[in-house]
């Protein structure tokens, strides 16, 4: 039987339970991501928000990023096993505009942290410059319009420039990432080779990000914009999955940015006054068995 085919009459059983089983795992993974997520989201923009008042400059885009996957997670809509295997752009309502106004603006700003840290690579010189243009309201605004932008281009019925525009975000990863990767070990470039690693690194997990979550949903789109649906109807399910681990795996940008335990606590004081205490009832023990040592040679 083939499983893109909606069966009326008796023959709907077999699709019917695929579907019930289907959106049972996607209610697990909405309070999986519920649970764990949005907690780790809060800890990350509180980690970021820390750092910056230290004297750091503030990585507003990233920020934006963790604050995209809050409208992934409070406007996911809610799972039915009566739904059909019809795309939800095509049936929008209030909470799906959330949920993919959330989607589209993480990967907008997944290209504009990538372009951040290429910048910050290939010209070290106008990274001041552009730090001050990244914090200007005006440029604020109009990234955010921006996925508002693409996501009436879906609402309209535009899916296939709704497609393109979300996948050309791909070719420009993949130059962030190759000529990042030119600069950095290709020609001499004299900083230390931790922040090249984070750069690098940071490159590569944005670049992996959008690769497996986000453009199986973006080629799912485009394949129903030009009438495949019915050859890709394991796409669909995989990218529908897909797209509830986001922001599971985001708030991990953000340990790229710090400098290790050392930012983690003076982020978090409560933390640096256990470890200090610690680290003083260590020295106080040692201290103690070396005086222990010490008579009981005498």
């Amino acid at each position: 039987m083939d499983p893109t085919t909606i069966l009326d009459g008796n023959n709907t059983a077999p699709h019917s339970n695929g579907t019930s089983r289907e959106y049972q795992i996607q209610e697990i993974i909405r309070w999986i991501t519920f649970a764990v997520g949005l907690p780790g989201i809060g800890v990350s923009i509180y980690l970021m928000g820390m750092l910056a008042k230290t004297g750091k400059a503030a990585p507003v885009y990233l920020i934006s990023l963790l604050a995209s996957d809050i409208f992934n997670i409070l406007g996911r809509p809610k799972a039915s096993a009566d739904d059909t295997k019809n795309t939800s752009l095509q049936n929008m309502d209030i909470s799906s505009l959330i949920f993919y106004f959330g989607i589209i603006s993480n990967i907008v700003f997944m290209v504009c942290v990538a372009q951040e840290r290429y910048l910050l690579v290939t010209c070290p010189q106008y990274n001041a410059f552009c730090m001050k243009i990244k914090q200007s309201s005006m440029i604020s605004l109009a990234v955010w319009a921006a996925p508002a932008a693409i996501l009436f281009l879906a609402y309209q019925g535009y899916f296939v420039l709704f497609s393109i525009a979300l996948l050309l975000p791909l070719p420009l990863l993949v130059f962030f990432f190759l000529d990042s990767f030119r600069v950095i070990w290709c020609t001499k470039w004299r900083a230390p080779v931790t922040d090249r690693n984070k750069i690098l690194g940071m490159q590569v997990a944005i670049l992996s990000n959008y690769s497996m979550i986000y453009l199986p949903f973006v080629l799912n789109t485009l394949f129903k914009a030009l009438s495949l649906s019915s050859y890709v109807y394991y796409l669909g399910l995989v990218a529908d999955l897909l797209l509830h681990f986001g922001p599971l795996v985001d708030p991990f940008l953000s340990i790229l940015l710090t400098n290790g335990i050392g930012d983690i606590l003076k982020a978090f004081p409560c933390c640096a006054r256990i470890k200090t205490q610690e680290d003083v009832e260590i020295v106080n023990t040692d201290t103690v068995e070396t005086v222990s040592g010490t008579l009981t040679m005498l």
